[in-house]
């Protein structure tokens, strides 16, 4: 037997890399922020140029699963919404989904993530939830800063449900809809209607806060059902 033998063929070597570290990953049950193997260590162990184990280290990185940018040894990389945000991005660009369809997947998440942040939500998420409530308030006419901190709002209460997956999803599902939002603010004088934009935050606000989840569901709904909502939609 040819102990010299690399361990994989010759055929998709970046991609077979890849698995190779993938398999790594779940057999050795890594958590984020795990060392793996570096550059140096695959293209002995594998018999591959270094070329091929950089173009799977850049795979695994833009697919959110590496980080690649803290220095000599790779690490697992924490959830993370890039590569969603790159998938919803790209097909609003090519029209393959609208802004108004994620407007509406987004709003289903948020009804969803609003009763579980007024259950499992802790008052650490209370606190920061009133301090962007105060700062919505604050930089209204500013568009930028309100799209940021509306946006702060929104992602506090998916991380206070309790499921990663509604802030992962939520933020996926909101940067394709940034440009939107900012032109559809540009685009009226919203200054008369503050009141509602403002009023609608803070009933979602008190509910959670209450802990009334079928409020807070309903305060929600609200929100997306305003009219505040066909202002951020420009097709």
């Amino acid at each position: 037997m040819n102990m010299s033998k690399p361990i994989i063929e010759k055929s998709t070597l970046s991609e077979q890399v890849r698995n190779y570290i993938l398999n790594v990953i779940t057999t050795q049950q890594l958590e984020p922020g795990a060392r793996v193997p570096s550059e140096k260590q695959l293209t002995e162990t594998l018999g591959v140029s270094r070329g091929v184990v950089r173009e799977a280290f850049q795979a695994l990185s833009i697919l959110g699963i590496w980080d690649i940018s803290s220095g000599k040894y790779p690490r697992v990389q924490s959830l993370n919404s890039a590569a969603l945000e790159t998938i919803f991005n790209y097909s609003v660009v090519t029209q393959q989904i609208s802004a108004s369809q994620i407007l509406s997947l987004r709003s289903t998440l948020e009804v969803h993530s609003a009763v579980l942040a007024a259950q499992n939500g802790t008052e650490d998420h209370f606190s920061r939830l009133r301090i962007e409530m105060a700062k919505i308030s604050e930089v209204f006419g500013d568009h930028q800063s309100f799209i940021y901190h509306d946006a702060r709002f929104h992602m506090i209460l998916a991380e206070a449900s309790g499921n990663p997956l509604y802030a992962l999803l939520l933020q996926a599902l909101r940067v394709p809809l940034e440009k939107s939002i900012s032109a559809g603010l540009h685009a009226h004088d919203i200054h008369d209607r503050r009141q509602q934009i403002i009023d609608v935050h803070q009933a979602i606000l008190d509910k959670v806060c209450q802990r009334d989840a079928e409020g807070a569901a309903l305060a929600m709904q609200k929100h997306f059902s305003s009219a505040i909502n066909a202002l951020i939609i420009e097709e």
